[in-house]
This record gives structure tokens, sequence and C-alpha cells, in this order.
């Protein structure tokens, strides 16, 4: 009865966020359904394209939950289930989904642009490049680490017996007495990216209902997984990282819709029918009484278990906080959300919808997957998939078979059914948001080299081209341009874009170069070279703690800018700063104990993520001076005219 106490508890709970909480956000910020939004006001068929709200929700979703809502709350379970739940729930509702909404909405009444250009227009220059910098080191982790758990996913094994299947039933393929539980998942990737530009010529190109794109896209699901039970594949880690690397480098450079939109939107029928599944499952398995692996008290996972689990991971504050990640909040969600969901939204309220419904979403489904170990994983168990006492610890199959036996005692499916169910959902995640990762890298590196090169007239053509268009509204060679550009909606409209003078002219080798920088397949070539660099030799887990304290610490570096652009519009920022202050102490704190108890003792070995903490630091100790200081010059300015 306790999870089914969690379950009803956590949906009441996330339901008053969603029905009381972000319409009270919704009307301090003055969102407005008739306001013009940049998918609308620039149209140019790449990054910005006018796109029907559900259909943003699936891409959106998709690309924010990856892996987080699932991997962090079964990393961080160890300290105790009680406070993984109070943290994603507390953190769900006032700080991610707040986070979410408030910085979707920032930038579409921005012109579509990402947080760092509103922090050069209203913190400072030196703010914009301190922040870009920190933005390609985090989605270079990101990408890393995702990258890491999709090839460890594709390609995890478990025994037979675990399983509860023999040789003759198994529907999976065989290494021994060992299930390679990935590969049909792996089938089912490859089949669903095939199709995806044909979905997207249909709901962009030919505006066909969502319906009955809806529908197309379940049949595509669903002879994904008959195929990948037919042709289950068989490739080794190593493999699946070039090949996907290889993909989300063509992701990254093509059209929105012919691979990212409709990906995404094709997937996330997984995904919603994967949810749907393990809440149904958890609820019949918490009615039904339990009887899994966990059903012994003595046994299951305990309720708190904070000074075991701090002795072996570290301080549950800030350990457990970093661990859970996207579960309760998380700053890549307003890379998500200023990189293409609001070239997207077609009104404002969509932000809402979007923004703050999907952050509820990614919270009930890290409740779920509390839930499912609750009732389907032993303490030993869990520990030894998780935390062997020698090798590497495999989160991903965790997971898997806590879905498997769940759904047996909820639903009376074979163990191998919920564990393969668990496999497509996992999957489905890590792969959407890694190419919507790798995108949005791309658009901060444009974002670097455009302000870096911009007295340089390769760079200031594309400046005066924008210029043309944001004043006379005509279509200049956008698809040229940066992703990150477009129409600037609020004031100064037309300054951040045109360059500034003397323009220095270029030709030869120096012209070339430059012109090179401003192609897109180029960024997309050293997006995905940032990630290879960090994640060939890196594990999840080895990535895993400074990628969620990174992570972390942009989400309050996302909502410090919101407070400063909330301010200086004349409006209450009291539901931005408590979850300002809070993750930043705690990210801050996370990042010192890295460096000083993991990392600098491993030197050089750990050369990279000494460089990538030491580099997150300085950055944020920058940006939050800047900030201060922009602060404190506007109060100053206010107290002065207030006097005269």
């Amino acid at each position: 009865m306790i999870v089914l106490g969690l379950v009803f508890f956590s949906l009441a709970m996330l339901a008053l966020g969603a029905f009381g909480y972000a319409p009270l956000i919704g009307r301090v910020i003055g969102e407005r359904r008739d306001r013009i939004t940049p998918a609308v006001a620039v149209n140019d068929g790449r990054d910005y394209v006018p796109t029907r709200t559900p259909v943003v929700f699936a891409h959106h979703f998709a690309s924010i939950a990856g892996a987080g809502p699932i991997i962090g709350p079964v990393l961080a379970l160890y300290y105790g289930w009680l406070p993984a739940v109070a943290w994603i729930l507390i953190g769900g509702v006032f700080l991610g989904a707040t986070h979410d909404y408030v910085v979707t909405h920032m930038a579409m009444r921005e012109g579509g642009k990402n947080i760092t250009v509103v922090a050069r227009r209203y913190v400072g220059a030196g703010a914009f490049l301190m922040l870009l910098v920190l933005l390609v080191a985090l989605l270079a982790l990101i990408c890393a680490a995702f990258l890491d758990l999709s090839a460890t996913a594709l390609t995890s094994t478990v025994s037979l017996t675990r399983l509860e299947l023999t040789p003759e039933e198994s529907m999976f393929r065989l290494e021994g007495d060992m299930a390679v539980i990935g590969g049909i998942a792996s089938t089912s990737v490859v089949v669903i990216t095939l199709f995806s530009p044909f979905i997207g010529y249909l709901y962009i190109r030919r505006q066909t209902p969502v319906w009955v794109c809806s529908l197309l896209a379940l049949i595509i699901c669903t002879v994904s997984i008959l195929v990948g039970l037919t042709l289950p594949m068989q490739v080794k880690p190593e493999t699946w990282k070039v090949l996907i690397s290889a993909y989300v480098l063509v992701a990254a450079g093509v059209p929105v819709w012919f691979f990212l939109q409709s990906r995404d939107f094709i997937n996330v029928h997984i995904l919603y029918v994967g949810i749907l599944f393990v809440v149904v499952a958890v609820i019949a398995a918490a009615i039904r009484g339990g009887g899994g692996e966990a059903a012994d008290a003595a046994t299951a996972i305990p309720m708190l278990n904070w000074s075991d689990a701090s002795a072996k991971l570290g301080p549950g504050w800030p350990v457990l906080f970093i661990t859970i990640a996207c579960g309760a909040v998380s700053g890549f969600h307003s890379l998500c959300a200023g990189g293409t969901t609001c070239k997207q939204l077609t009104n404002e309220i969509a932000a809402r919808r979007v923004g703050y419904y999907a952050m509820l979403l990614e919270s009930l489904l890290a409740i779920c997957v509390v839930c499912c170990l609750l009732v389907g994983a032993s303490m030993s168990h869990y520990l030894a998939d998780c935390y062997p006492a020698s090798g590497k610890g495999n989160a991903v199959l965790t997971f898997a078979m806590a879905v498997g036996h769940t759904a047996n005692v909820g639903l009376g499916l074979p163990v191998s059914a919920g564990a393969l169910g668990a496999m497509l959902l996992l999957e489905g995640f890590l792969v959407t948001t890694l190419d919507t990762a790798v995108r949005l890298t791309r658009y901060m590196i444009e974002e670097g080299w455009a302000t870096i090169f911009r007295r340089y007239d390769v760079f200031a053509d594309a400046g005066e081209a924008r210029t043309v268009e944001l004043v006379t509204g005509a279509k200049t060679g956008t698809d040229e341009l940066a992703g990150t550009g477009g129409l600037t909606l609020n004031a100064p409209p037309v300054s951040d874009m045109v360059p500034r003078q003397p323009v220095i002219a270029t030709r030869g080798f120096t012209r070339a170069g430059l012109s090179l920088l401003r192609h897109y397949w180029v960024n997309s070539g050293l997006a995905v070279c940032f990630m290879l660099l960090l994640g060939w030799g890196n594990g999840y887990k080895t990535l895993w703690s400074i990628f969620g304290s990174a992570n972390q610490l942009l989400a309050a570096l996302a909502l410090l800018i919101a407070t400063c652009w909330l301010i200086s519009r004349g409006r209450s920022a009291w539901f931005t700063l408590p979850p300002t202050a809070f993750m930043m102490v705690t990210s801050v704190t996370m990042l010192i104990r890295l460096l000083a108890v993991d990392y600098l003792p491993k030197w050089p070995g750990s050369a990279p993520l000494v460089i990538a903490d030491i580099i997150v630091l300085s950055m944020t100790a920058g940006v939050m001076t800047l900030a201060a200081h922009r602060w404190w010059t506007t109060v100053r300015e206010t107290r002065a005219m207030a006097a005269a």
C-alpha cells in the first residue's frame, strides 16, 4: 500500500502544480495568447517552423527527458526512497517545471533566442561569452554521458535465469546463457529513424492531421519492434558509438523537421505507451500487494539509508540532489526551450503547456521508476546490478529488471516482456535527447563564432542580412545563417544583429576559413568531436556526477538570467529567486567536492574532467559577478530617478 499511496499522492501534487501554480506564474509574467511568436514571424523552414502544440510537446518531452528521470532515481535510490521521492516532487513542481516554463516564455519573448543572447542583453557581453563556453562544455558532457548510456543499453545482457526463461523460450539473441536484451531495441531505433523523414514530410509539408500522423507513428513503432524481434542487431558498444555519432552528425545539420522533430514525434508514442505501461504495472502491483523481488520487507529497498549511502557515494547533500538531476530540475531543459522549442510554438499559452507540463510528466516518470524498484527489486539485486563490489555497474539493467518483475507481479506478464518494454522506453529517451543535444551544441558554437568574429565581413554580412529581414520582413538567405538567428521581438531589436564598425575586409585563406566556420555541417562536426573526446574512454557513471552538477548549475544560471529579465520588465521574481539560490549553492558545492576528492587525486588521467570542472566553476563565478553588478547598477539608477 505504500507504493499505491506514493503514486496517488504524487499525481495529486503534480496536478496542483499544473492547474494551480503554473497559471499563477503565467499571470505574473504576463502571458498572452494573441502575441506573435518567433515561429510565426520568421518561419524560415529550417529552424523556425510553426508547429501544432501536441507535436511540439512530443518533441520537447522526448528531448528533455532522456535518461535523466530513469538513471538518476536508480542511482540515487541507495539513499532511500523517501528523500528521493521528496526531492522529485518538490523539485519538479517548484524548481524544474518553473524553470522550464519561465525560460521557454522568456526565449519566445526575446525572438527565439537562447539564454546566452538574453544574458548579453540583460547582463552584458561578458556574461554571454562565459555562458557560451559553459554551455558548450555542459552539452559535451551531456552528449558523452548519453552516448555511453545508449551504447550500454543497446548491448546490455542478462542471464536467462533472472529472466525466468529457458533457451527455447527466449525472444532475445543469446550469447551463451546470457540474453542480449538490447538487440531488439537496437533494430527498433534504426527502423524508426529510417521512417522519420516520411512522417516529417506529412505533418510539416502536407499539413496532415495530427491524429493521422499519430496513427502512422504507432504503426511504425509496432513494425520496428516486430522487425527487432525477428532481426535483433548484434553490434559492439564501440560500433554503436560510431553509428550513433554518424546519425546525430546528420540530424544536427539537416532541417529540423527531417529527423529531429519527426523522429521525436514517432518515438514519443513508445514513450507515452511505455510510461502508461509502467504506471499501470506499478498501480496493479501495489493493489495486488507486492509479491515480487521486494516482497520481503527485510530485503526491500529501505525508506531511509542515508548513512550507508553517504559513506559509499558521498554526503546526501549535495550528492542525492545532483544525482537525480532531470527528474527534479535540469538546466539542459533551458537549452531545449531556447534552442528548438521556442522556435516552433505558435502562441504563448503553448509555452506553459509544453514547458511546465512536460517537466511534470518527467517527474511522474521518475516517481514511477522509484516505485518500480520498490516493487521489482530487492536490495541485494539492486546493489549487485547498480553498485557491484567489483566491475562496472549497470543502472540500465537495474531499471529493466525492476520493470520486468513489476509487470510480472502487477499484470502477470513474463519478466522478459517487461524488461524488453523498459529497454525500448529507455533507448527511445536516449537517442531523442542525443540528436537534440548535438544540434543545440551546434547552435552554441555558431553563436560563439558570430560573436568572436562579428567585425569581419564574412560574419558582418550575415548580420546585415538579418537586419534587412528584421526591418523589411524580406527573406535573405536565412538558411545559411546560424540556427539561433531570428526575429527580435523586443527592444533592442536591431542593435544585437548589426555588426560593429569598422568592418574588417577578408580575402584568400582567411575569408575561406571564416566562411567555413559559418557552415552548419562544420559546427555539427565539432559538436560530435567534443562528444567523442569526453565519451569514448569514460563511462556514464564517471560522467554522471559532473554532468549532473553542471546541469543543475546551468538551471540556476538560467533562473538567474530569468530573474534579471523579469526585474527589467517590472515583474515580480518571487518564484525564481529561491530556486536560483538553492541550486547555485548545491551545484557549486558538488563541483568543488568532485574536483578536490575525485578528479585532482587522479591527475593526469582525469585531465579532461578537471578542465571541464574548472571551466564550469570559473564561468559561473564570472556570470554571477556580472549579474550582481548589473543588479546593483539598476538599483542605483532606480533610486537616483526616484530622488530626482
